[in-house]
């Protein structure tokens, strides 16, 4: 494509280049004609004013240009002629010269574009003119144009070489350049079909190849689609792999959901067996005692439930309300109501002088903090120290639960807000937990635009939720 557009340009340069040498060669051959012309009339002239006659073939021997000739007309017939032709031999015209001459002027007029025998083409002019002594003659002169034609052809000729030179130049490097852009698009296209062959319906995706920065073009269009293509594949890989997770989440979440709800289905379920038996039920006391156990265990699984039920709603729909909530008051009384959920354990607030109000749902603030303070209560044990604060900087506000209890285990610590995740080396005095309190909320807090967070370390833990005053 490239080399053909580059031979057509070079065709029609040539063409119009050859054109304008020729006419400007052919100006130069009608200057010297015509200076050539006038010499010969002066020459006439004056030999017929001298001796009343036409000058002989040796007198005129200096008008004649290099590869011209000229001859006089008298009363129709020609009187003198000299040709100096271009082997630089001077002599008379032929009379077939002379003829062919004649005819042409006859033909075109007096000044016309003509060959001479076989010596190629000339510019011959006439011009009639008049004697002293009345006589009326015809000068006609003539100059070659084979230097012209040899010019013009010797320059077409190497034009036409240079052109195919050229031609042929910038089609081995439009070759070349074509394969060095289309190089990289085939490394993409096969990338492309690399990935198009992973199985990409289920499980973890592999990490996929790149197209690599040494095969790229930098700013060209095959670096814009290579780059498309990385950035595509880094957005496909990073959502079929959280797609994974997703899924391996999911399938932990039902199994250990599934287990938590065993647990208390079993004990309610041994507990009616057994009082299905004839002989069972004797003794009051023991029936209320399982009529107890029953009721716990219903209440355990009903709280499961909830709390299940909270998580999917806010993973469906994270959505809370949008009000000015008095986080002083609700720290205040999630700590008193504390005191008497875990007496065991010391509890103190730490509140700053002027009441703290937020931007939030006071439901979704409670539930968490409640939360917070219920996973200190039963993670530590009794004699444990818990502070409930609240830290304000010019941005944020951050309501702090913190223990010096003993410490998560560190390798907890980056699962800590999953589901059903139980916080390793904290004592459980109170019994096993089901793990979805602290899931609660992150999930909240997500849903609120806060930020939650935890330190732990053998001296205690501490807990954050970070309020932005920017929602305020």
């Amino acid at each position: 494509m490239i080399s053909g557009l580059l031979l057509a340009s070079v065709t029609v340069f040539g063409v119009v280049s050859v054109a304008i040498l020729r006419q400007s060669l052919v100006t130069q051959a009608e200057s010297t004609l015509y200076l050539a012309n006038d010499t010969a009339i002066g020459q006439t002239l004056t030999a017929v004013d001298a001796s009343g006659s036409v000058p002989t073939f040796d007198d005129v021997s200096l008008a004649v240009p290099s590869d011209g000739f000229f001859f006089v007309i008298q009363d129709g017939e020609v009187a003198m002629s000299a040709f100096f032709t271009r082997d630089y031999t001077y002599r008379p015209m032929t009379e077939r010269e002379l003829t062919h001459v004649r005819d042409g002027m006859a033909e075109s007029g007096y000044t016309t574009m003509m060959d001479v025998a076989d010596d190629g083409g000339y510019l011959v002019t006439a011009s009639d003119v008049e004697a002293a002594d009345g006589q009326e003659l015809t000068i006609v002169s003539g100059v070659g144009l084979t230097d012209t034609e040899t010019v013009v052809r010797t320059y077409a000729l190497w034009l036409a070489v240079v052109g195919i030179a050229i031609a042929a130049f910038a089609a081995v490097f439009g070759w070349r350049w074509t394969r060095q852009q289309l190089d990289p698009l085939e490394r993409v296209a096969e990338i492309a079909d690399e990935v198009a062959a992973t199985p990409l319906s289920s499980g973890e995706i592999a990490p996929q190849r790149r197209v690599p920065r040494d095969v790229r073009h930098l700013g060209s269009e095959t670096d814009r689609v290579a780059d498309a293509l990385n950035r595509l594949l880094d957005h496909v890989e990073l959502s079929l792999n959280a797609r994974h997770r997703a899924e391996e989440s999911m399938r932990r979440f039902i199994a250990e959901a599934s287990h938590e709800l065993r647990n208390p289905l079993a004990s309610i379920r041994g507990y009616a067996d057994f009082y299905a038996q004839p002989d069972a039920g004797a003794d009051p006391l023991e029936t209320q005692g399982v009529l107890q156990r029953i009721g716990s265990e219903a209440s355990r699984m009903s709280a499961l439930i909830d709390d299940l039920l909270l998580l999917a709603r806010l993973d469906a729909d994270p959505v809370v309300a949008r009000d000015d909530v008095e986080l002083s008051m609700i720290v205040a009384e999630t700590a008193s109501d504390a005191r008497f959920a875990y007496p065991g354990h010391v509890w103190r607030i730490a509140l700053p002088d002027e009441d703290v109000t937020v931007v939030g749902d006071e439901g979704a603030i409670r539930q968490m903090l409640l939360n917070l303070v219920a996973n200190a209560g039963h993670h530590t044990p009794d004699g444990t120290s818990v502070t409930v604060s609240i830290e304000t900087t010019s941005t944020s506000v951050e309501v702090v639960v913190e223990d010096d209890g003993p410490g998560i285990d560190p390798e907890a610590l980056p699962t800590i807000f999953d589901r059903f995740t139980q916080a390793g080396s904290r004592s459980q005095t109170r019994g096993t937990t089901v793990g979805l309190g602290l899931a609660i909320v992150q999930a909240l807090a997500t849903a609120s635009g806060y930020e939650v967070s935890v330190t732990s370390s053998s001296a205690g833990t501490r807990f954050g939720i970070r309020i932005p005053t920017s929602t305020a």
